[in-house]
C-alpha cells in the first residue's frame, strides 16, 4: 500500500469518526453515527497497519488493535452493567433476594468496564506515542494524551452515573474524545513520507 493511500484511509477514517461522535448525540442519528464510528476505526487500524510497515515498528498496529479490542470489550461490558443494575434495582424494589446478586454481577461488570477503558487509553497512548516518535509529529502523542485524558474523565463520570451530574461528566468525556480524533485528523493530514537516506559511495 502506497504511502499516500495510508495517510488518506487515517485522516478519512479519524473525519468518519469526527462525524460520527457528532451525530451519536443526536437520538434520530445515532445508529448512524455509530456505523461511521466503526467504519473510521477500521480504516484507522488499516493506516495504522500500514505506517507500522512503513517505520518497520510493529507495535504501533498492534497496540492500536489491542486498544481497539478493550474498548469495544468495554462498550459490551457497559451494556451489561446498565441491564443488570436495572434488574437489580427492579429487584430491590421487588423485594427479590437475588437482587442483591443481580446487583454484585453489576457492581464486577462496572469494575470491569473501568479496567478495558484503562488498558484501551494506554494501549492507544504507546501505538499513537510510537508513531509520533517514529515520524516525528508531535500531533499524534497529543492525540493520545486527550484520548487518555477522555479515558479518565468517563471513568470518573460512569463512577457517578448514580446521580445526573455523572451523565453531564461523561459528556465532557466524548468532547475531548472529540478533540483527540480532531488532533489524529491534523496528525494525518500533516504526515510526511519518510525520507530515505541515500547509499553513501565509496570513496
Amino acid at each position: 500500500m502506497e504511502f499516500s493511500t495510508t495517510k488518506n484511509l487515517g485522516l478519512g477514517g479519524s473525519i468518519a469518526v469526527i462525524i460520527g461522535i457528532l451525530l451519536s448525540v443526536i437520538p434520530a442519528l445515532s445508529f448512524l453515527g455509530l456505523i461511521l464510528m466503526l467504519l473510521g476505526v477500521i480504516l484507522v487500524l488499516v493506516a495504522l497497519h500500514g505506517l507500522s510497515e512503513v517505520y518497520g515498528d510493529k507495535s504501533i498496529f498492534r497496540n492500536a488493535l489491542g486498544a481497539t479490542i478493550a474498548i469495544i470489550l468495554s462498550w459490551i461490558l457497559f451494556f451489561v452493567f446498565l441491564v443488570t443494575a436495572l434488574l437489580g434495582l427492579l429487584g430491590v424494589m421487588a423485594g427479590e433476594q437475588r437482587a442483591t446478586g443481580v446487583l454484585g454481577a453489576s457492581a464486577i461488570a462496572l469494575i470491569l468496564v473501568v479496567v478495558a477503558v484503562a488498558v484501551s487509553a494506554i494501549l492507544w497512548y504507546r501505538a499513537l506515542g510510537a508513531l509520533s516518535a517514529r515520524s516525528g509529529f508531535g500531533m499524534f502523542r497529543w492525540a493520545a494524551i486527550f484520548y487518555a485524558i477522555s479515558a479518565v474523565i468517563f471513568v470518573f463520570g460512569l463512577l457517578l452515573t448514580i446521580v445526573l451530574i455523572g451523565i453531564f461528566i461523561v459528556l465532557i468525556a466524548g468532547v475531548v474524545n472529540l478533540v483527540s480524533f480532531i488532533l489524529l485528523a491534523l496528525g494525518f493530514s500533516s504526515l510526511k513520507p519518510p525520507v530515505m537516506q541515500a547509499p553513501q559511495s565509496g570513496v
